[in-house]
């Protein structure tokens, strides 16, 4: 959901060579019946590039955000799209979940200059979280983020914890924000100079995304992406929280969207550099049994026509992810219509536990 850089990257396979016919013709049968699904959906131009996902099981329709209009929609999984909630705050939503539990719907809202509604006023000046009834999509709460930065600001991503306490990622300040269930006030969780490279140039403000996707662990703490750097960071929700970072075989290829798929399983989805300028992704799963002081690769899925996918759902145990077509937007804003259908996609992981694969990796 912003400006990317160009970088190279190589993705290996290994492929098996069954000699017999039948044990081919079982085989392809097994590949078809794990082979992604695909919803593709028609939004109006206010629900147009989504870039936020969550599964609503009271609606039986995925929920997405929209890049250009801010604008809240429902998918359903025979393609159907309905407007769940729209309104003048609404700029540039991202990263979103639903709390069934409280009733809600949660999302992030900003301004980074692609909407039909960003203002010179506004691009890189706000950073929100909205809180909208589960059952009508109505509006209950905004919080407020924005006064708490100097300079551009990205409200990008949110987790939940098991209080009903939200943290939230800002892609353009080396920041995790909290906002607190009981008082409902806002505040910096956690400002570190690790978040973000020493010698990031100022011109790159505002452009350059660091800190992106982010997750709460049952055990009590955070794991955050950093999308520019391909890094995972684990933060503890001590009183004075503690930042490391996740050991990795390789750094990441452009990690966007987390998601847990339980305590040992992390869904990492990834936004890169494809052929003839374009942007490709694949859809990665990490696995720690060290309480996430480091991770391997268990499984890499690459679905065919991935165009800046950006976030996952979990569906009744299935990983579900959004194709944002984001780069179309962001290269020619004037010809941001012209795009007008998008794709929700099921991902089939198969898991490897004893493949532990180095990542592919882009020049430092």
């Amino acid at each position: 959901m912003f400006r990317f850089s160009l970088f190279s990257f190589l993705l290996q396979r290994r492929r098996r060579v069954i000699p017999l016919a039948v044990g081919a013709l079982l085989l392809s049968g097994v590949m078809q019946a794990q082979a992604a699904q695909r919803i593709e959906f028609s939004p109006d131009a206010a629900g147009a590039y989504p870039e936020g996902i969550a599964w609503n099981p009271r609606a039986g329709a995925f929920l997405v955000s929209s890049l250009r209009g801010g604008q809240l929609g429902l998918v359903y999984p025979d393609g159907r799209y309905r407007r769940f909630s729209t309104g003048k705050g609404l700029i540039t939503t991202s990263g979103m979940l639903v709390d069934a539990e409280r009733n809600r719907v949660l999302v992030c809202n900003e301004d980074v200059g692609v909407s039909l509604s960003s203002a010179p006023g506004t691009r890189n000046r706000v950073a929100q979280v909205l809180e909208f009834n589960l059952d009508t999509g109505a509006l209950q709460q905004t919080y407020d983020l924005s006064s708490l930065s100097r300079g551009p600001t990205l409200a990008n991503d949110l987790a939940l914890d098991a209080q009903g306490n939200i943290y939230v990622t800002d892609s353009f300040q080396p920041q995790i924000y909290k906002v607190d269930r009981a008082t409902r006030q806002v505040s910096i969780l956690v400002r570190s100079a690790r978040l973000m490279p020493a010698n990031a140039p100022a011109a790159a403000q505002g452009t350059q995304p660091y800190l992106n996707g982010i997750v709460y662990h049952p055990d009590g703490y955070l794991i955050a992406a950093d999308y520019t750097r391909g890094l995972l960071w684990k933060v503890t929700l001590d009183s004075a929280p503690a930042i490391s970072e996740i050991r990795l075989p390789q750094r990441l290829k452009g990690p966007d969207g987390l998601r847990l798929k339980n305590a040992h399983e992390l869904v990492i989805v990834q936004s890169f550099p494809g052929a003839k300028g374009s942007m490709s992704g694949d859809v990665t799963l990490l696995s720690s049994n060290d309480g996430w002081a480091s991770a391997y690769i268990t499984a890499v899925a690459t679905p065919p026509e991935l165009d800046g996918p950006t976030g996952a759902a979990l569906r009744d145990g299935e990983v579900w992810v959004v194709n944002s077509r984001y780069p179309r937007l962001f290269a020619d804003v004037a010809q941001a219509e012209r795009t007008r259908t998008f794709s929700i996609v099921r991902v089939a992981l198969e898991r490897r536990p004893a493949d532990r694969r180095r990542l592919p990796t882009r020049p430092e």
